[in-house]
């Protein structure tokens, strides 16, 4: 998996999808030939014709799996983007909230906050582990600098309502962010993974035994099961896949915050 604290370069979807493909083509092969020598060892016996009800279980069992698997991913993609907007949606109420602190705090915090969303909009659009982990260390930095002026520029006014619902929206978009990182970095488990592929594997050895010479229909059957595995990998790269999650909602924010007048 592709992590920002290994920096590694993950391969490319396209490399596994094909190296899948050969995979799953092989393992019919291999099974294709051990009907073959079956039937050589066995000369004009039949072999149990079983296989309807064996490729229907087998089958079956395969595409729950890949369903489940497929929900995982796509569940933890909704949570991704759900806290995207969460996110800016906590940035917006702590901007509003600082238009009513004097104006020397009002502006050292405006400005503040707006590198802040400048920093999270290019950590959520970051393509590779090392522009993001840049990233991350500035919104740390400015995380620190943020509290730190709330917390002055709320000292004077403490009595005041204005003070608890300042400190609350602080606090809140301070711990979106930590939830963004840490579900950014959270991905299906390798186990999960492993065992798909060892099932399809075994499924398209199946296959190849009882219907190794369809090859035309089980090479449709592959790709469409490599198709459907490279979406549930391209999913659980929300970094380096080609479905990542909008952040339109910051860009918005962003927008907006640039053409306040401070």
């Amino acid at each position: 998996m592709d992590t920002a604290a290994s920096g590694s370069t993950p391969i490319s979807l396209w490399w596994i999808a094909l190296l899948a493909l050969l995979a799953l083509t092989a393992a019919r092969e291999i099974g294709y030939l051990l009907r073959k020598r079956r039937e050589k060892s066995r000369p004009g016996a039949e072999i149990e014709s079983d296989d309807g009800f064996s490729m229907t279980s087998v089958m079956g069992l395969l595409a729950l799996l890949i369903g489940f698997t497929f929900s995982l991913s796509l569940q933890r993609h909704e949570a991704r983007r759900e806290l995207v907007m969460n996110e800016a949606n906590a940035l917006g109420t702590a901007w509003l909230r600082m238009q009513l602190l004097d104006d020397s705090e009002r502006v050292k915090l405006g400005h503040l906050l707006r590198q802040y969303v400048d920093v999270r909009v290019r950590w959520g659009m970051a393509a590779s582990a090392d522009g993001e982990a840049r990233a991350f260390r500035e919104s740390e930095h400015l995380q620190q600098q943020l509290w730190t002026e709330t917390v002055a520029a709320v000292k004077p006014i403490r009595a005041s309502t204005l003070a608890p619902l300042l400190v609350n929206s602080t606090n809140e978009y301070l711990d979106v962010s930590e939830q963004r990182f840490a579900l950014r970095e959270a991905h299906l488990p390798p186990q999960i993974l492993r065992f798909l592929a060892i099932y399809a594997l075994i499924s398209a050895a199946m296959i190849g035994f009882h219907k190794g010479r369809h090859r035309f229909v089980t090479t449709v059957l592959f790709v469409l099961l490599t198709l459907a595995g490279t979406l549930i990998l391209d999913l659980d790269r929300p970094r380096s896949g080609s479905i990542m999650v909008s952040q339109q909602p910051m860009l918005d924010l962003q927008a907006t915050m640039a053409k306040t007048k401070q």
